[in-house]
């Protein structure tokens, strides 16, 4: 009978844990945020919570992949924005008054649908997935986290 077992990272077989791991976030994340069922990527829509997406430190890989995948030179005023137009943008946010949250990412300007993140697709997908901020990566919420511990 075969052993249910996770690779290190050596082995070519099986997935590694932090392999899966990104596997069952992507899954958890695009049908379950936040424990709430048919939910996709809370985190990626600020809505009506006081909640910043940043502050994104690596600004220079993040803007050298999005350049690389439109074929262009993206302006950073196009992907992120900084404490001075933020507070500015959302004056009854506290989050947004508090400088050490930015760099965040540029939100679209749509409250209809909750001030989206402009690379969250139709879809509730990423679309920049693989050159996501290492903020994103590494965002677990506590729905997320407990679903984590149970690998």
């Amino acid at each position: 009978m075969a052993e249910n077992r996770i690779a290190d990272a050596a082995d070519p077989v099986l997935p590694t844990r932090a392999a899966l791991a990104d596997q069952v976030a992507l899954h958890t994340c695009t049908r379950n945020c936040w424990g709430k069922a048919g939910d996709a990527a809370g985190c990626c829509r600020l809505d009506d919570r006081n909640f910043v997406q940043g502050p994104v430190r690596d600004t220079v890989a993040v803007l050298a992949y999005v350049s690389k995948r439109q074929g262009r030179d993206v302006p950073y005023a196009e992907v992120f924005i900084d404490a001075r137009e933020g507070a500015a943008l959302f004056p009854a946010r506290s989050a947004w008054q508090h400088e050490q949250n930015f760099p965040a990412l540029r939100p679209l300007p749509d409250a209809g649908a909750g001030y989206p993140c402009r690379f969250l697709g139709t879809n509730g997908l990423c679309r920049i997935y693989d050159g996501r901020p290492a903020m994103c990566r590494t965002y677990h919420c506590p729905h997320l986290s407990s679903v984590l511990e149970q690998l």
